[in-house]
Formats: structure tokens, C-alpha cells, sequence
């Protein structure tokens, strides 16, 4: 029995000479919550829109719960729900003028409205500012009406696109416990984000895209296991100022300086040699003497494993 979500087999998409999707492929499982990571421009938000039928492929096959987004758009539009970046609500309306208005577009059942309207506003910690204007929320309180509204005709699988930006830290966690307890009724999220920290809380796979190919694939853990690294962090006073030839013969890989006199080194096996990074460091022969303030072993995070597929430079 197939137990796919989603689809995507060798998808390509052009903007003219632009490619923007080059033969994507991932696959989503019902009922995970798959994490959508990539640079500026690699073609993220293309894929979301080729999945949702936004966009007509070129190439490529895409299957939503076993129906096609190019010829079956209308069971494709009634399995998903979409929280798009950008809160696109009715500022002047309160919430449940929102919410109704998306219900008259989306909902079979208009006479099942209200009751669904009431539990989402109650669900999302709502309910009492259920009649005022929306200009008037948070941002957290716009994220959550905007989750409301992607769940309101009750679909199956959800796109979330940047779920917590703009939002601060207690918002952010009340978002992601809805979409796991969300998760746990059976619902399948695809999370678009370039918050690796909400990647690593939420996803449980995830899969990272460059120039519209799946250049890394798999859970969070197994990403960060398979660079094969550690990080050692060092603070000395003064500073460390050519590390390169202080631990030479170290086997170290990037070396960051992330403040002043603070170091970021990845090596191969951290606890085999960082008795001798500190040795090297405090010995009395080197001038300047330095004194270690600070080391700290770490495993390598998200980010780590995002910068090594995609690159530190800059995207626009």
C-alpha cells in the first residue's frame, strides 16, 4: 500500500532560460512534517507551486495523495491547505469574517462552518479576540489565524511556508506544538524554512535545494552524522591570529572567527586532539602567550550541514 503523500519524479521548470526546478526528485510520507531548506532563489517556492498547481509543470510527474496537480487540480485543491510566507489576511476584518470568507471558497459543508470556525479560534488561543480587526494582532497571533484558516476545510496535507517568522520566541513554540499536534491526528506538513533551528525541531526529514536540484536528503540527525566532523570553539585572550599555522599538522578544516577572540575549527575527531589545540594554545614559548578563557566540543548543527551543500556565499 502506498503511503506517500507526495510525489515528485524528475520535475524540471523553466522561466525562460532560467531554470528554475532541474529534475527534482523527493518523496513525502503521510502524516511527517518534511522540511523544505535552500537559498534565496534555489527554487523552493517554485517547487511548492508545481506541487500545489500553482504552476503547470514542464517535465516531470508530481502526485498529491495519489491525484496529479496538471489534470486533477480540483481534489489536489481540496487535500491541501496553504499558509503562504507572506500573511496574506483581511486586515480590516476580525477573524471570523476571515475565516468565513475562506470557508465560502473552500468548504463543501457552509453549514459545518461556524462550529469548525469556532474550535480553530479556540485551538489557536483566539477566541477572545475573535471579533476585532486583524490589524490589531501580533505577529504571532496573525501566524496562527493564518494556520486556522489552511486547516479550516480540514486537508490533509498542509504547506507552511517560513511558519514563525516575525514571530517571537513564545509564539514560535505554540506554532510548532499545533503542527505536531496537527501531525498527530494524521496531517502531513511540508515546511519551507530557512530557520535551520526550526528545521531541526520540527522536521523529520528534510530535503536541501540548490539551483533546483535535491542536493541532500534525509533526516536532521543523519545529515549532521554524515559530515563526519566535529567543532571545536575557543576563546583565548589575546587573540588567536593566524590559527591556520598554530595548528598545522591538526588536520583542522574551516576555521570562523566568530567574535574577536573567539575561534570556530572543524576537525576530524575533536576529543583525540584537543589536548594538544590547548597545548599548543598556552604554551610559553609562543609569543604572544595566550590564556584560554573558553573550549567547548560541539557536533556540528544545521547550519553546518546547510553551509557545506550550499556554500557561505551570499544569495540575493
Amino acid at each position: 500500500m502506498d503511503t506517500s503523500a507526495i510525489i515528485v519524479e524528475s520535475v524540471t521548470h523553466r522561466f525562460g532560460k532560467l531554470v528554475a526546478v532541474d529534475n527534482l526528485s523527493f518523496g513525502v510520507d503521510q502524516g511527517e512534517i518534511f522540511g523544505l531548506l535552500g537559498p534565496n532563489g534555489a527554487g523552493k517556492t517554485t517547487a511548492i507551486n508545481l506541487i500545489t498547481g500553482l504552476l503547470r509543470r514542464q517535465h516531470g510527474a508530481i502526485k498529491v495523495m495519489g491525484f496529479d496537480p496538471l489534470t486533477e487540480p480540483r481534489q489536489v485543491r481540496q487535500l491541501i491547505g496553504y499558509v503562504p510566507q507572506e500573511t496574506n489576511l483581511y486586515a480590516d476584518l476580525n477573524a471570523v469574517d476571515n475565516l468565513l470568507h475562506h470557508a465560502a471558497l473552500y468548504c463543501a459543508d457552509l453549514k459545518a462552518a461556524p462550529g469548525r470556525i469556532e474550535a480553530l479560534l479556540r485551538m489557536m488561543s483566539l477566541g477572545e479576540r475573535r471579533s476585532d480587526p486583524v490589524r490589531t494582532y501580533s505577529g504571532g497571533m496573525k501566524r496562527r489565524l493564518a494556520l486556522a484558516r489552511a486547516l479550516l476545510h480540514e486537508p490533509q496535507v498542509i504547506f507552511f511556508d517560513e511558519p514563525t517568522l516575525g514571530v517571537d520566541v513564545q509564539g514560535r513554540h505554540m506554532l510548532w506544538e499545533h503542527i505536531k499536534a496537527q501531525q498527530a491526528q494524521g496531517k502531513t506538513f511540508i515546511v519551507s524554512t530557512n530557520d535551520m533551528a526550526e528545521a531541526d525541531a520540527l522536521c523529520e526529514r528534510l530535503v536541501i535545494i540548490d539551483h533546483g536540484r535535491a542536493i541532500a536528503l534525509d533526516a536532521p540527525e543523519q545529515l549532521k552524522t554524515a559530515l563526519g566532523r566535529d567543532i571545536i570553539e575557543l576563546r583565548t585572550t589575546p587573540a588567536v591570529e593566524d590559527p591556520a599555522a598554530l595548528f598545522a599538522g591538526l588536520g583542522i578544516g574551516a576555521i570562523t572567527r566568530t567574535t574577536a577572540d573567539q575561534l570556530r575549527i572543524e576537525v576530524q575527531d575533536a576529543e583525540a586532539i584537543v589536548g594538544e589545540f590547548i597545548s599548543r594554545v598556552t604554551a610559553i614559548g609562543h609569543r604572544p602567550q595566550h590564556r584560554l578563557e573558553s573550549v567547548r566540543i560541539a557536533r556540528p548543527s544545521l547550519d553546518d550541514v546547510f553551509l557545506h551543500h550550499t556554500g557561505r556565499g551570499l544569495r540575493e
